[in-house]
């Protein structure tokens, strides 16, 4: 039976930056102070960045309601989970 789906390196892409020495150093720093590899504070990094400014990436089947919480003077995206026993 062939996939339509492509393998999951396929879904990946990679993203390069070149930095100064000293730039670099502090940054490997804050990677051993955190415990992290290089990678995986990369990806901590950008994640972060990309959830402020679009939310979370959930690809989840369910319904989305919209709330609004006075105190705080914003909205909050929330997502219905339908019953499904995949997840159990």
């Amino acid at each position: 039976m062939v996939d339509d789906k492509p393998a999951r390196e396929e879904d990946n892409k990679v993203v390069m930056s070149k930095l100064p020495r000293d730039e670099f150093a502090n940054f490997k720093k804050l990677c051993d102070q955190e415990n992290k590899t290089i990678n995986k504070k990369l990806r901590e990094l950008i994640n972060s960045h990309i959830n402020e400014n679009f939310g979370l990436a959930v690809e989840a089947k369910g319904e989305k309601k919209r709330f609004f919480i006075p105190a705080e003077n914003k909205f909050l995206d929330v997502i219905e989970l339908e019953d499904n026993d995949e997840y159990d």
